[in-house]
């Protein structure tokens, strides 16, 4: 299993644009996955399936048909109900360790989570999380240029990254990747770099819409470069706390409180409970769906990249036997 590091990103790339299939949710918008293309992609099934998932609910099933034989990337993506007790439980049992401590240092303070995980167990770890109401298998193929996994817009929120908070209305967050394979000395593997950015403004927004090239705030300190091998998958989720809300109504209790006379009355109309600013870090501005209302779950987005590669890495017919005669 190999481990991820940081490397430079190209200053420009060429990318092509991305058609949503399912919205994933960020903690303070709706956002849009890597959906298939008409290049070496799987074609698609449009069509959820619904299917039970215990009592009174359902998973919603959407998935690429791949052609056998296609070498390259397929990310799966699941959305689970916040505990923090049971991911982390989760985490260990079917987890490891994916990058360097350095690295991992620099992911989680932005509030990110990568690890490495045994391919033939996500069945297992998607029940171990308490089960998803989204399952999503997209193909991402081979791609040498940018494309968004994740595009979703912040809204009036405001983001920390890197340890500073920034408010950055009209603001959209996108997790970019490019994959492409690769032949080791230990066999062939699957290559892939991610980098999440911030793009503020309409000029900036066109850039991202059409995702010719990185823009906006590029999160060095998250780049992350793969190297997927087989039988071994890596998921990227994010912390479930990496929110604050403040009650809207604080300050106007506060002044309240100044001139109050006495213990306040019984009769007193309770607190609406409206959620006033919120601050997020960049994990959670990407890939946590907030709670609607106090009190409320949030949901976390969960991205599983899984590589398809080749039965063997240099693909040759048989030979004839050495010094056999020929049949003719």
């Amino acid at each position: 299993m190999r481990s991820a590091r940081r490397v430079r990103c190209a200053p420009r790339a060429v990318a092509a644009a991305l058609t949503a299939v399912l919205p994933l949710c960020g903690c303070t918008g709706n956002g849009v996955s890597a959906t298939s293309t008409p290049d070496d992609r799987g074609s698609f099934e449009a069509t959820p399936l619904p299917e039970q998932l215990g009592t009174g609910r359902t998973v919603v099933q959407s998935r690429t048909r791949i052609a056998p034989g296609q070498v390259g990337l397929e990310v799966l993506t699941w959305q689970i109900s916040v505990d923090t007790e049971q991911f982390n439980q989760a985490i260990v049992t079917y987890g490891a360790p994916a990058v360097a401590t350095a690295d991992e240092m620099s992911l989680n303070s932005n509030g990110l989570i990568l690890r490495a995980v045994n391919a033939n167990e996500l069945d297992s770890l998607r029940d171990a999380l308490g089960g998803s109401a989204l399952e999503m298998r997209t193909w991402l193929g081979t791609s040498t240029v940018w494309r968004p996994l994740v595009n979703v817009p912040i809204g009036s929120a405001m983001v920390e990254v890197d340890g500073i908070a920034r408010e950055r209305s009209s603001t959209q967050a996108q997790l970019m990747a490019r994959t492409w394979p690769m032949l080791m000395e230990d066999g062939a593997c699957i290559a892939v770099e991610m980098v999440p950015q911030l793009a503020t403004g309409a000029a900036q927004a066109s850039v991202l819409h059409n995702a010719n090239q990185l823009a906006g705030d590029v999160v060095q300190s998250c780049h992350m470069s793969l190297e997927l091998q087989r039988g071994t998958a890596w998921l990227l989720t994010c912390e479930g706390n990496g929110f604050v809300e403040t009650d809207a109504e604080a300050p106007a209790r506060a002044r309240d409180a100044t001139t109050l006379i006495g213990p306040p009355s019984p009769h007193a109309a309770p607190a609406s409970g409206k959620i006033g600013a919120r601050v997020v870090n960049l994990g959670a501005a990407t890939l946590l769906a907030a709670p609607e209302r106090p009190g409320a779950h949030a949901r976390r987005t969960v991205l599983v990249m899984i590589p398809h590669l080749p039965d063997s890495a240099f693909p040759v017919e048989d030979a004839p036997k050495p010094m056999e005669p020929s049949k003719q």
